[in-house]
């Protein structure tokens, strides 16, 4: 990046931080993000889309160059192509030549077709946001350099948006995920960071899952919200139930568990998380009588990662990749 615009990025970054440290309406910051990023890069096309926690589809939240109508009517499914790898894993996407690339150039276009683009991963306390999306008409638009300064501003629009969700959730201070009955997520990372503090103490070993239940949307829309809502506190109370008094439960998103097996190591964690996958697969749900079966995946630390962000980042990997590679099954991070 030449020194021009290298001041300008930063210029525009101070901006944004000042915004995003001044107020917990995260709005305001969003606004302020799209429009520097347009003004750098001169964008066709630039919008933050985001994952509705009530449902996990995508919707835009805020976006530059589109239509209201398209924003207004946009609403995609988390998928397990490049969008669905960068909103899991956080891998960039970066399309120099759409025509070069013009299954992956579909895959990402939001209203009008382009000639360069790139997404970048918004996510915080590891929990996936949404994505930044920037596409200009000319080619080789953008480089690599680029793609790590849209991902400086996509962490300021995802610092934004769970700020906004903490004070949300500071109002009500209650550590219980009623919808399951399980922890929520953000007391959960705190039992997550103790656990690893007694592990390197007494040198010992505990395991990490997320286990995702397999076409919960279908459910979902055949059943209706409150089967759905039923069925997760059922899956939730399974879960519950098979745990020891050393092991945690709670919730990771709309239709995700995670769980964490104390003392354990990789063969038993494995023998956990298949007893767990069977035990959904073999029950019945709510009084439609409904089945599901779950997607886990297993992450054990010492083995996979040696502090709280990489050991969240392998289970994520892992569960990706169970997903991916026909769901009703498990994965362990590196196989």
């Amino acid at each position: 990046m030449i020194s021009k615009k290298a001041e300008e990025c930063l210029s525009f970054a101070s901006e944004i931080l000042r915004v995003l440290k001044s107020t917990n309406q995260y709005e305001q910051v969003l606004h302020h993000i799209v429009d520097r990023v347009v003004r750098m890069y001169r964008c066709r096309t630039c919008a933050i889309v985001i994952v509705d926690p009530q449902t996990e589809y995508l919707n835009i939240a805020l976006g530059y160059g589109l239509s209201h109508t398209y924003s207004k009517a946009f609403r995609r499914k988390l998928a397990t192509g490049a969008l669905g790898r960068l909103l899991w894993t956080g891998a960039p996407i970066l399309i120099a030549d759409s025509e070069a690339e013009a299954q992956l150039a579909e895959e990402v276009k939001l209203e009008y077709p382009f000639g360069s683009a790139v997404c970048v991963q918004m996510s915080a306390d590891h929990r996936t946001i949404g994505y930044l999306h920037a596409d200009c008409s000319e080619k080789r638009a953008f480089s690599p350099e680029d793609v790590r300064v849209l991902q400086t501003f996509a962490d300021f629009a995802a610092l934004a948006i769970h700020k906004s969700e903490l004070f949300e959730a500071n109002l009500r201070l209650d550590r219980t995920d009623h919808e399951t009955d399980l922890e929520k997520y953000a007391p959960f990372l705190e039992r997550i960071r103790t656990s690893i503090e007694r592990a390197q103490t007494l040198n010992e070993k505990f395991g990490l899952m997320v286990l995702d239940i397999d076409n919960f949307k279908h459910i979902s829309s055949m059943y209706g919200y409150e089967s759905s809502r039923k069925m997760l506190k059922e899956i939730g109370g399974l879960i519950k139930s098979r745990l020891r008094n050393i092991d945690a439960a709670g919730r990771h998103a709309l239709d995700e568990f995670i769980v964490l097996r104390a003392n354990s190591d990789l063969d038993e964690s494995l023998l956990f998380a298949d007893q767990l996958r069977s035990a959904v697969e073999q029950t019945v749900f709510t009084n439609h009588e409904i089945k599901t079966t779950v997607s886990v995946g297993i992450a054990v630390y010492p083995h996979h990662a040696a502090t709280m962000d990489e050991l969240l980042n392998a289970v994520k990997h892992a569960v990706y990749e169970a997903q991916r590679s026909g769901r009703n099954r498990i994965t362990c991070f590196g196989e």
